[in-house]
């Protein structure tokens, strides 16, 4: 069994990741189940500027989308509502439209990049009281910009320890090691392998354990065929060979069972 626990859907500036991506390339990989969010959420330009008035997605819209994908495969989709904390923030909406479709919401997704607000900013405690009180682990884009560092992860993580965190890319465009050390000093911070050398992931997981470490992709960045990256290529083949069975297995589906409650 497969479960990649860091998809996308949605068409926004020179992404365009259509839901019938996902579904195709889960069916001709081996994939069994997606955790998905969709980048329509995103609340700036990569350069930082305002978005064109005909890309903004309020918050309630864009994961209203996602929701409804999921309903429609039921059984291999589950959700990462997109939080939108700088230009929207927390509202009693957002809150009923997970609460009333929560049977497909499994975490949340932060992209501080996109956000412009560390993890750590206060804007963002309202959601992170809402996952805690609904028992929803959180997915946070880590990098070396200035919102993404993955320091903020640890912190927050270290003030919310009733909170799982995944240190999405587990500190992108970096060599990984501030990362996973960070990841190995709590309990409840965790790492996947989107777009991380098998060899980082595999010094994670060996030496803070084979828990620690989720798979994850960012499927269907590159496409429909995104999973025949290199590096996908090894996590799906050879890296079953440096590691044992049981630790495989939990890479592949059993953390992300246990963390988002599968």
């Amino acid at each position: 069994m497969i479960i990649d626990s860091h998809v996308h859907i949605g068409s926004i500036g020179r992404f365009d990741m259509k839901p019938e991506y996902v579904i195709d390339s889960m069916e001709r990989y081996g994939i069994d189940y997606s955790l998905v969010s969709s980048i329509a959420g995103v609340e700036c330009n990569e350069d930082h500027t305002p978005l064109p008035e005909n890309w903004a997605y309020d918050q309630l819209n864009t994961n209203a989308e996602a929701l409804a994908f999921a309903r429609e495969n039921e059984g291999k989709i589950g959700v990462l509502p997109w939080c939108r904390p700088h230009t929207e923030g927390f509202r009693d909406e957002f809150a009923r439209l997970i609460t009333e479709r929560r049977k497909y919401v499994k975490g949340l997704k932060f992209h501080p990049y996109y956000s412009m607000l560390p993890i750590t900013a206060p804007q963002i405690e309202p959601y992170l009281d809402f996952a805690a009180a609904e028992g929803l682990p959180v997915l946070v884009h880590s990098s070396n910009d200035e919102y993404s560092q993955p320091r903020f992860v640890y912190e927050a993580a270290k003030a919310h320890p009733n909170i799982n965190f995944i240190m999405a890319h587990v500190g992108l465009i970096t060599d990984n090691n501030e990362a996973i050390e960070l990841i190995g000093s709590l309990p409840n911070l965790y790492g996947d392998t989107a777009w991380v050398k098998p060899e980082s992931g595999l010094k994670l997981m060996k030496k803070y354990g084979a828990h620690k470490l989720l798979f994850g992709t960012d499927n269907p960045i590159d496409g429909p065929d995104t999973y025949a990256h290199p590096f996908y290529k090894t996590y799906f083949n050879e890296f079953r060979k440096w590691v044992t069975p049981d630790d495989y297995e939990l890479l592949m589906h059993g953390n992300a069972e246990r963390i988002f409650h599968l």
